[in-house]
């Protein structure tokens, strides 16, 4: 990664020259010179999207998995949006991320983005959006707070790839009774 950034960084001071160059000439014309200014911010781009890539890949390796403590309809648990910032939290300072989201509650939905940042100044988002959880016997009020309380769990967890760990059942559910002969058992192997 390190032979990426520093390739970055010498195209990226070869254009700063370029256009320190081109604007003492008085001749110069202004529309090359925004071309240059265009082609250095595309490599800047680049560069931000090169290091977010190579940054990502190594906090996947080690992002933990967050518990599930909360307990929701029919007893089932759940990762509440705080148990996915505390696990997130640590690795994401130590690898130079942020996250962050914006809420949206215009009309009858409510959007909540999620925006994961990068200190070399690339982020990616993504965003959830859903009517307010009318579900139960909550307030309006709290009706809007649990939708934006599930997007931010969500966007979360799918802007990182984090786990959840605890309780979960739904794979065994959703596979009873079933099982794979030993001749599906050799392809997987192959594969």
């Amino acid at each position: 990664q390190r032979s990426v950034a520093v390739a970055g960084n010498t195209e990226s001071s070869a254009l700063i020259s370029m256009i320190e160059r081109a604007a003492r000439d008085p001749n110069v014309d202004i529309d090359k010179m925004e071309r240059l200014f265009l082609m250095h911010e595309r490599v800047e781009q680049r560069a931000a999207k090169t290091s977010y890539l190579a940054a990502f890949s190594r906090l996947q390796s080690i992002l933990p998995a967050a518990i599930r403590a909360g307990t929701g309809h029919n007893s089932k648990k759940y990762a509440r949006y705080e148990d996915i910032v505390e696990a997130l939290r640590p690795v994401l300072a130590a690898n130079g991320f942020s996250l962050s989201h914006r809420v949206n509650t215009a009309g009858e939905r409510i959007t909540v983005t999620g925006i994961l940042g990068h200190e070399g100044g690339h982020s990616e988002e993504t965003q959830f959006s859903a009517p307010p959880d009318t579900s139960g016997n909550k307030t309006q009020i709290h009706a809007i707070a649990s939708t934006i309380s599930y997007g931010k769990r969500y966007v979360s967890l799918t802007l990182t790839g984090i786990a959840t760990e605890g309780e979960d059942d739904d794979a065994r559910k959703a596979t009873a009774g079933a099982s794979i002969t030993d001749d599906q058992a050799e392809e997987i192997k192959a594969a």
